[in-house]
């Protein structure tokens, strides 16, 4: 609950927020709170995720079925 609490009082406090997106783990924890945080609507900030170019495939394709899902933008 706290850090719900936390992703609600950035988006309301900042005026660009966005949730950097590795497609790990932790990442994806981020992600599923911020969706509970926002539900029923949308997050409202983007995903930032950083290519080094060193990911599988398979990452990057999680990385972009994950994000459509959530109806989140993406910005790479």
């Amino acid at each position: 609950s706290e850090a719900i609490f936390i992703l609600r009082e950035t988006a309301a406090q900042f005026e660009r927020p966005g949730l950097l997106f590795s497609g790990g783990k932790d990442s994806i924890v981020m992600a599923h709170l911020a969706s509970k945080a926002f539900s029923p609507a949308h997050i409202p900030f983007p995903f930032i995720h950083v290519d080094t170019g060193h990911n599988f495939q398979e990452v990057i394709d999680f990385r972009d079925q994950f994000t459509e899902k959530l109806g989140v933008e993406l910005i790479v």
